[in-house]
């Protein structure tokens, strides 16, 4: 149900950079806690939500306001629908937005304007209009985990290195673990969107949610206690690689479960959303709306990046010429000095050729995350 102002019957909006409720009509702002709801004790555990479902991916996304995005906000297309008025229980607490969406545009062109690669039509849809607010419903645990592992390193050996292979278990108590509670989020990108900091949650109130769309969990226990072994598994292993003293150190193979503790509270986050179409495939940039965290890689003109992998090979080459072809013809006591200079460019050279390949790779794998209809399928399996 939409909040109107009680000055003017205008209806309330929630300010990010406020925190509060503002009328777009008289200018009057009201703290979201100071709102009377007439129903409350009638909803006290429920609260009324309008259904919208986009007819091409089967996304809900649910709003209390009286207006909804005529796009869907998770794969783009004009196929959001009204479906239907329900009755959803009322989360324990809510972090309210404090990223405004200006700031949101401003975060994602700070994070791709130096990028050469990027089409610059993509730059021109970064536009309010195709920018939406959206509370991702999470639940927080805590846990008892035990894992252990199979881990290998290289150890150096007088001139020559081996591999060595490594045990490690343990268990540890964690708490207030966050854990997405929708599957149109997969795990790997909600690791990536934060962290939140749960210090700033408020009670739950639905004012907070007018201007916004939400979501709401539709994670069973079972996929929630899943969910959670796969993001305890990666708290945990980060830190037991660090235990090994070898070089290029990995796991191999891992056992591990959680025991959830207590009950696990229900929490909403803010994230904004910005989606677009590029040559005909949809694609969505994630910014956490309460630190401006950009989340996904934009799409590339396919040219240019030849054009740049092409230049940094050819520099490549170029400079190993130029020490090959000095290490013939230098003489006397510059031989040395000219020679170390060549080889130290050289090695630079193959650094950065060969950092820029491994570079091409993480952009690749994150693009796959970015492009909606890969990261935003309804019925896609979880990882565990």
């Amino acid at each position: 149900m939409a909040v109107l102002c009680s000055n003017c019957s205008g209806r309330l909006i929630f300010n990010p950079a406020s925190q509060k409720l503002e009328c777009a009509a008289c200018g009057s702002s009201f703290r979201p806690e100071d709102i009377q709801d007439i129903y409350a004790n009638v909803h006290s555990k429920y609260y009324d939500t309008r259904v919208y479902t986009c007819g091409h991916c089967g996304a809900e996304v649910v709003t209390s306001d009286s207006e909804v995005s005529t796009f869907c906000v998770y794969c783009g297309n004009p196929a959001i629908v009204f479906s239907r008025i329900s009755k959803e229980y009322k989360p324990d607490g809510i972090i309210p937005f404090s990223v405004t969406k200006e700031d949101a545009i401003r975060y994602v062109k700070l994070k791709f304007r130096k990028n050469l690669t990027v089409p610059k039509e993509v730059m021109d849809k970064l536009v309010p209009d195709n920018v939406r607010g959206i509370y991702v419903p999470y639940w927080v645990i805590n846990a008892r985990f035990t894992e252990t592992d199979m881990l290998s390193g290289m150890v150096k050996r007088g001139k020559h290195s081996e591999k060595r292979y490594y045990l490690r278990s343990g268990n540890v108590n964690l708490k207030n673990v966050p854990i997405d509670g929708s599957k149109l989020l997969n795990d790997s990108t909600s690791l990536k969107l934060e962290p939140f900091y749960l210090e700033d949650a408020k009670d739950f109130d639905e004012d907070y949610l007018n201007g916004f769309y939400s979501n709401i969990s539709d994670t069973s226990y079972q996929e929630l206690r899943e969910s959670a072994a796969f993001r305890c598994h990666k708290l945990y292993g980060d830190d037991v690689v660090k235990t090994v003293e070898a070089r290029d150190v990995k796991i191999n193979d891992s056992i591990y479960w959680v025991d959830i503790q207590d009950d696990p509270l229900y929490l909403m986050m803010p994230v904004w959303f910005f989606t677009f179409k590029y040559e005909g495939k949809p694609y969505t940039i994630l910014i956490n709306g309460q630190t401006g965290k950009v989340v996904g890689t934009m799409p590339w003109v396919t040219s240019r990046v030849k054009m740049i992998s092409v230049t940094a090979f050819v520099i490549t080459l170029i400079i190993f010429a130029a020490s090959f072809y000095g290490m013939l013809t230098n003489a006397g006591g510059m031989r040395g000095i000219s020679n170390h200079i060549l080889a130290a460019l050289t090695l630079f050279s193959t650094y950065v050729f060969a950092n820029s390949i491994a570079g091409l790779k993480r952009i690749k794998t994150n693009l796959k995350l970015t492009q909606s209809e890969d990261i935003f399928t309804y019925v896609k399996k979880r990882q565990g």
